[in-house]
C-alpha cells in the first residue's frame, strides 16, 4: 500500500507538471493550478503533521476524547481557512482562473486515485 508521503510527492509533481503544461494554453489557468495545487499540498502536509501529533499524544495517554476532538477540529478549521483563502484569491484576482484554482485544490484526491489505479494495474486485478 502507499503512504501519505507518496501522495504528497505525487500531488506536488502533478501540480508542477499540469501547471507547466497549462502555461502553453493560458497563463491564468496555469497560475490558478499552481495556487490551488500548492495550497492543497500545504494543507495535506498540515493534515499529516496534525494527525501524527494527535496519534503520538494518544499513544502516550496525554490526550482524552474531548482534547482529541478539540485538536482535530482546530486542525480542520485551519485547513478550511487556507482553502477559503485560496478560493477567495482565485475569485478576486483577475489574473487567476477560479476553476483552475478549484481544480488545483483537488490534486491530492487525483494523486490518491492515481496511486489506487497504479497499484491495481501493478497487481493485475
Amino acid at each position: 500500500m502507499f503512504n501519505e508521503n507518496d501522495v504528497l510527492r505525487t500531488t506536488l509533481v502533478l501540480t508542477l507538471l499540469l501547471g507547466a503544461l497549462a502555461l502553453f494554453w493560458r497563463v491564468q489557468v496555469a497560475l490558478g493550478l499552481f495556487l490551488g495545487g500548492l495550497m492543497s499540498t500545504l494543507t495535506f502536509r498540515l493534515m499529516i503533521l496534525d494527525g501524527t501529533l494527535l496519534l503520538q499524544q494518544a499513544r502516550r495517554g496525554l490526550i482524552d476524547k474531548k482534547g482529541a476532538y478539540r485538536s482535530s477540529f482546530k486542525s480542520f478549521a485551519k485547513r478550511c481557512l487556507l482553502y477559503s483563502l485560496a478560493l477567495t484569491v482565485g475569485i478576486l484576482n483577475p489574473s487567476l482562473s477560479f476553476m483552475a484554482t478549484l481544480a488545483g485544490l483537488l490534486m491530492p484526491r487525483l494523486a490518491i486515485f492515481y496511486h489506487l489505479l497504479y497499484r491495481r494495474t501493478k497487481r493485475g486485478s
